[in-house]
């Protein structure tokens, strides 16, 4: 089924999520993102979600200093962005 995301409570419980939010903040970020994503959003499209949730939600702002990003994908599997590729997202937005 390629890449997917999996969330644990301190349960134990495990649950399939397509978009997730954790942490301070994850209650609005969890909404946003339960309104706004789409399975058929490109990556860049996601990308930009995830950024623009965490501009909504951070208490300070955001930056390539407080920010990283992360991809999967089926053909380069787990690539952490580099601070030019935070930046790029961060400026469509």
């Amino acid at each position: 089924d390629g890449p997917q995301l999996f969330f644990s409570d301190p349960s134990g419980t495990f649950v399939r999520y397509k978009a997730k939010a954790i942490g301070a903040g994850s209650e609005g970020a969890q909404s946003n993102l339960s309104e706004s994503y789409s399975e058929t959003m490109t990556l860049e499209e996601a990308e930009e979600l995830a950024l623009s949730t965490l501009k909504q939600v951070m208490e300070e702002k955001i930056s390539t200093d407080n920010v990283e990003l992360a991809r999967v994908t089926p053909k380069k599997g787990f690539q952490v962005a580099t601070q030019d590729e935070v930046g790029e997202v961060l400026g469509r937005l």
